[in-house]
């Protein structure tokens, strides 16, 4: 339908180069956080920043994670409308090996190990409930979706993959996942007042959930949470350093590589969940900003591309994956500057790791296949099926 030229130029090339920011700002703070080592025999101590053994392992799954990007973007959209409830059987799929064959770590069920790097299945779970709810509500009408019967179905695409996920047990995700799916049923027309009526059901189950479906540990965090000084030590020490680390930064930072708080051990996890605070001390408030901003950009041109688009499922599509991006975003920035619970979630592109980095540009792939493709008309609902 379009020349590769012309393919080229729909391509919305400000969302690429902000992605392509925000992974180099994740490569310089992985290389801040590694360390350099000194020749055997030398008498010197080793030396703060270095590209082991983080930076170095992230840089081929930035460079993979682009390559699917563009893969993704250049295929027709009415394959991922076709595929899209197969993608998310697979998810289910996947979900369900992990608890028979999964790898085990940090008291979760949440990886299959596959030999060259360990899979997370609900990091590409968040891609395909977005990809199965856009199908389904491009090919409902408004009339349906105001009433109840049209509703249990995508309630049932979302239940299925949050209580797999509370399982393993990974509370953050089954909560990112029930969030980003209650955005997009509001994005898609469902009333308000059902969401009314949705939060008092949840206040009724959740004194049940507290007592018999949470773990210990994840009510230590809630309570940790609610007051970090009751175990200062233990529960309470990543929260209360996260804080110092942040604060210790002031507006312009201590400067690239003089972190303290972060190179002296201080601060734990801070290449993956806790990576924000690195940015906030070596960088400071400003360098905080200068992130927010590049977030708010990455949003922005997600919804440009889905006002643009003519087809409703690319409308929501360009939506979904951005509400996904933007819950990643703010419950781990909430989570280290203490006002969620710490519940386990990366920042979205800045921390280590590779599922989740592949995940999420596979997402702004079929963001960007709506925006190479935002002219193609689809009206059928039997192109939906």
């Amino acid at each position: 339908m379009y020349g590769e030229r012309s393919r080229r130029a729909m391509i919305n090339w400000r969302l690429v180069i902000l992605l392509l920011i925000l992974s180099a700002v994740s490569l310089l703070l992985l290389y801040s956080a590694g360390r350099t080592p000194c020749e055997p025999l030398g008498r010197c101590m080793p030396a703060f920043g270095g590209w082991r053994p983080w930076a170095l392992s992230q840089l081929p799954k930035v460079i993979l994670g682009f390559g699917v990007l563009f893969v993704v973007a250049f295929i027709d959209l009415k394959v991922w409308i076709k595929s899209a409830y197969w993608i998310y059987g697979a998810g289910i799929i996947a979900l369900i090996l992990v608890m028979l064959v999964g790898h085990t770590g940090m008291g979760a069920q949440r990886w299959i190990n596959l030999g060259f790097m360990q899979f997370q299945p609900s990091e590409f779970m968040k891609i395909g409930l977005v990809m199965a709810l856009a199908k389904y509500f491009a090919g409902v009408s408004i009339e349906d979706i105001r009433g109840w019967w049209a509703l249990v179905p995508p309630g049932v695409m979302t239940a299925v993959p949050v209580v797999l996920v509370i399982l393993q047990p990974d509370l953050g995700t089954a909560l990112s996942l029930a969030f980003v799916a209650a955005l997009m049923f509001f994005i898609s027309g469902v009333q308000a007042w059902k969401f009314g009526a949705a939060f008092m059901v949840f206040l009724i189950i959740a004194p049940i959930a507290w007592r018999f479906v949470l773990h210990d540990y994840q009510r230590g965090r809630v309570l940790t949470f609610i007051d970090p000084s009751r175990d200062a030590r233990g529960a309470g020490y990543h929260i209360t350093q996260s804080k110092i680390t942040i604060g210790s930064g002031g507006f312009w930072g201590k400067g690239y590589l003089e972190g303290t708080q972060s190179h002296l051990n201080f601060l734990p996890e801070k290449h993956t969940d806790f990576i924000f605070t690195m940015l906030a001390e070596e960088f400071g408030m400003f360098g905080a900003l200068l992130y927010f901003a590049i977030i708010i950009g990455i949003l922005w041109q997600c919804g440009k591309i889905a006002l643009l688009s003519r087809n409703l499922f690319g409308k929501i599509l360009a939506l979904g994956v951005g509400i996904n991006f933007f819950v990643y975003f703010f419950i781990n920035t909430a989570m280290v500057m203490g006002l969620l619970p710490v519940v386990g979630m990366p920042s979205p592109l800045l921390s280590y790791g590779g599922t989740s980095i592949i995940a999420i540009l596979f997402g702004f792939g079929l963001v960007q296949c709506a925006s190479v493709h935002r002219e193609q008309l689809i009206s059928s609902k039997s192109s939906y099926l």
